[in-house]
């Protein structure tokens, strides 16, 4: 979007455009307040602070016409925008809501953009563009586990760049715009074209470092999880179970399952797909052999594994080679048929695994437990996936050290362009930070005035 010119006042229904107890109104611009008149409303009194608040009335929409409503009075700053802000609950009936908009449309409001309400907050200074992804994450969000992270990021506490990075920008331009603006002072010490790359090859990989997860973190759409195991270790039975119908077929021979099972769910409000791969080990026939690949294939690209093991079975090698290729990372062991042995694990794991947990899919023992498990496990991927909603940034700030770092490089000792340097590093500071550049300005010369003794 284009956003147009913000010293005007827009207006739009902000509540949903399905019938509802109560619709909402909302105004930002320089004109909100005044445009209240025109609907018999009066703006309450400035109090010294500007603190929000609200009154009730009617509303007029004609000489008959009233409607019941609360009125939000935002004064700027304070408020959502930074603007003068005006919201109107009232009756939310769409004909009624759409007649209050186009009434303060005729007294001067203009129609307000998509998304226009949240870009004047972002050019304002009032949210971040990482809280701004937030924003639009928590309108898209469709589970709860989803709404609470997306909530968090639109708080802006998912912002966690290291402060080491940023100090190590603010230290390299404290020294760089030192030598253009304090040339003639004794004490100013300059800093050469080497020193500069190497200070900004450190920025990089503390960016680099900042922003690494796993691969399958970053992946869009909804996690996967696949059961993997050996035939036979019950994992159709636990599928089943978990689906909470008969989706897989179970049978005592071994290989029922010839390929991958998928069905969506939900473990503790976050949805995911849960894959029943089939059983990797010997196999009989080329079919076979291909379900085996792909089951394997499958549980190798899971963002988690759940490695089924029939508690009353031994390990042996061809198992534990075929467990070993999944990423321990994304590992975690489900004994199964534990209403065979009494609720213990004949044998203890050869291998290592993230978690562990006892359940028999026939009883239901343990499978509360399981689903705890795993949804522990996902809110931790929810939580770098909204973390990766701030990669553009980060790309963005990677970008801007690294143009940098190709004007300082191959230039021998004397750092040319420093104007051209600076100007790249305050950009990958704004990035990181959101900070204006007149706060960065005043952080600058205070670190040059108390470490350079300029002007003594």
């Amino acid at each position: 979007m284009r956003v147009p010119g913000t010293t005007d006042t827009i207006v739009a229904v902000s509540s949903g455009w399905l019938p509802s107890p109560v619709g909402i109104i909302r105004l930002s611009g320089p004109d909100s307040f005044d445009l209240m008149p025109s609907l018999g409303l009066a703006p309450p009194d400035a109090p010294g602070e500007a603190r929000p608040a609200w009154t009730a009335g009617r509303l007029a929409l004609g000489s008959d016409q009233w409607l019941p409503v609360m009125a939000m009075w935002f004064r700027a700053p304070r408020s959502y925008t930074g603007q003068h802000v005006v919201e109107l609950h009232t009756v939310g009936c769409l004909p009624l809501l759409r007649e209050i908009a186009a009434r303060l449309i005729e007294q001067g409001a203009r129609r307000a953009l998509p998304g226009e309400f949240t870009a004047r907050a972002f050019l304002s200074g009032r949210l971040a563009a990482s809280q701004v992804e937030g924003v639009l994450a928590l309108m898209s969000s469709e589970q709860e586990a989803a709404v609470r992270q997306a909530a968090r990021l639109a708080r802006g506490s998912e912002r966690r760049i290291a402060e080491d990075v940023v100090r190590g920008i603010v230290r390299l331009l404290a020294l760089i715009e030192a030598g253009i603006d304090f040339v003639d002072e004794e004490d100013v010490r300059f800093i050469s074209a080497p020193e500069v790359v190497r200070e900004i090859d450190t920025l990089v990989a503390g960016i680099d470092a900042e922003q690494g997860g796993s691969a399958a973190s970053k992946r869009p759409g909804r996690p996967h999880i696949a059961l993997a195991g050996f035939p036979n270790a019950g994992k159709s039975t636990l599928f089943n179970c978990l689906v909470g119908y008969e989706r897989a077929l179970v049978s005592p021979v071994l290989g029922t399952t010839r390929d991958v099972l998928s069905a969506e769910l939900e473990f503790g409000g976050l949805g995911a797909v849960l894959q029943d791969c089939a059983g990797v080990g010997d196999t009989a026939d080329e079919l076979e052999l291909a379900c085996h690949h792909a089951g394997e294939r499958a549980a190798q690209e899971a963002d988690l594994v759940l490695w089924v093991h029939a508690a009353d079975t031994v390990w042996d090698e061809r198992e534990v080679s075929a467990c070993a290729r999944m990423p321990f990372e994304r590992r975690l062991l489900v004994w199964s048929k534990t209403d065979l042995t009494g609720g213990r694990p004949r044998a203890a794991a050869p291998l290592d695994f993230l978690d562990e947990v006892v359940v028999s899919a026939v009883s239901g023992t343990g499978v509360a437990a399981l689903e705890e498990l795993v949804a522990g496990r996902l809110e931790k991927m929810a939580a770098l996936r909204g973390e990766a909603l701030c990669a553009g940034e980060l790309h963005a700030a990677t970008a801007a050290l690294k143009r940098a770092r190709m004007i300082a490089a191959g230039s021998g000792d004397v750092l040319p362009s420093p104007e051209l340097i600076s100007l790249e590093l305050r950009a990958a500071h704004e990035l990181l930070t959101s900070e204006t550049s007149r706060g960065l300005d005043e952080e600058l010369l205070s670190r040059i005035f108390s470490e350079f003794c300029v002007g003594k």
